[in-house]
Order: C-alpha cells, then sequence, then structure tokens
C-alpha cells in the first residue's frame, strides 16, 4: 500500500478537482476492530500477517483510480475520487463483507470469531472541503462506528445550525 504522504498529496490533487469541477469525492478511515488484543493473544508476526491480509482485501474491493494507504497502525485510508457518499457505502460494504468472509489466522479469537473492521466514510462538500476536514470527519465517523459496536460502516453527518430565536 502505498504511504500517508502519498494520499495527502493526492487528496489535495482531488479537492482542487472537485472544487474546480463540482465532482464528488469519498474518503473512507478504516480499523481493524480489536487488533491490539489480536496483536496481545498472537504476537507481532502474527499481526504483521492479519495487516498484510486486510490490505489485500481492501486493494481487491478497490477500482484503478482509488488510492489506498496505511494510515497508521491498525487504520488505512482510503481515497474514492468522483465517488459520491452513495458509492462509497457500496465500495465500504463491499470490504467490511470481504474481510468479515475472510479466514485470518488466529482469527476465531477475536472477540467477535473473527477479523472486522470499522469505517467511517466523509463526502467532499462546502464544510469539508479540505483534506484535513475530510480526514477528520471521516475520522469522527469512524469513531461512532466503533462506539456503536464495531464491524459497521458510519457516514459522516453535517451538523445543521439550528435556527435562533424560533
Amino acid at each position: 500500500l502505498l504511504n500517508r504522504r502519498y494520499l495527502q498529496e493526492r487528496m489535495n490533487e482531488e479537492v482542487n478537482r472537485c472544487k474546480r469541477y463540482d465532482s464528488p469525492m469519498s474518503f473512507l478511515m478504516i480499523d481493524i476492530d480489536d487488533f491490539k488484543s489480536y496483536n496481545d493473544l498472537n504476537g507481532h508476526q502474527a499481526g504483521d500477517q492479519a495487516l498484510q491480509i486486510t490490505a489485500h482485501c481492501l486493494k481487491v474491493a478497490l477500482r484503478s483510480a482509488d488510492v489506498a494507504c496505511r494510515y497508521g497502525g491498525e487504520e488505512f485510508g482510503i481515497l474514492l475520487p468522483h465517488t459520491p457518499l452513495s458509492e462509497a457505502s457500496v465500495i465500504a460494504e463491499r470490504m467490511r463483507q470481504r474481510v468479515a468472509e475472510t479466514v485470518y489466522p488466529h482469527g476465531k479469537s477475536q472477540p467477535i470469531g473473527g477479523v472486522t473492521l470499522s469505517i467511517g466514510i466523509s463526502t467532499f462538500h462546502k464544510n469539508v472541503d479540505t483534506p484535513d476536514r475530510m480526514i477528520a470527519a471521516a475520522d469522527r465517523a469512524l469513531y461512532n462506528a466503533k462506539r456503536k459496536g464495531k464491524n459497521r460502516i458510519e457516514l459522516h453527518q453535517e451538523r445543521v445550525p439550528k435556527e435562533r430565536g424560533r
């Protein structure tokens, strides 16, 4: 997989393209659920192997224009150019299912009985219009997926301010 720096460069390019051509773009922040316990129980070599298997599952689900990177630890970032939120949700679900259906060495020792993913999705729009804002929005959605029980996908929901005086 590509590195975080390359992802940042590509996101800058795509944000400029979105602004210029009013085209959609989405971003996925993906985390392997309970990865620390997997590593602690099975050792770092098994953890590295699980990361490689997961990276392969993610890459297989992507299209040629999509950009996947290891974001850090057990997190992955995926840029989906020209992709509205509805399409990004379908891609994310395909990834989540592929990982859940893949047999991992020692996967049965996981709390859910297998390796699973939590995924947060953000999309480019007027209030989420920079790479940092897209990443932060996807990260908040990922946090919500974890908080709601893991092995799920959450979309960044823009908070609409309440009108004052009404």
